[in-house]
């Protein structure tokens, strides 16, 4: 079996990956809420950057750069985790 990301596949249990959305989703809106100002949300960044799968990372960031191309702000795609959404928004 073959993984494109690395050399071996990522072992992502539910709670783990709700973890990962929730980081994802904070750091998202503390971005939105500091003008993109990075270093008022380093902290939520490193959260983020650790508890997600690389590949993921870069996804969720083309997903928000498409929003932010739209002039949509951050919503969560996915109906899991504190953020989570009833009727997910597809980017």
């Amino acid at each position: 079996w073959w993984w494109p990301w690395g050399a071996k596949e990522p072992k992502m249990s539910a709670s783990s990956r709700v973890t990962c959305y929730d980081n994802r989703d904070e750091f998202f809106v503390c971005l939105e809420a500091n003008n993109e100002d990075k270093s008022k949300c380093q902290g939520l960044e490193k959260k983020f950057q650790t508890s997600c799968h690389p590949a993921w990372i870069k996804y969720f960031e083309m997903q928000r750069e498409k929003l932010k191309m739209q002039g949509k702000p951050w919503t969560s795609p996915n109906m899991e985790g504190k953020h989570g959404s009833r009727a997910p928004q597809r980017a």
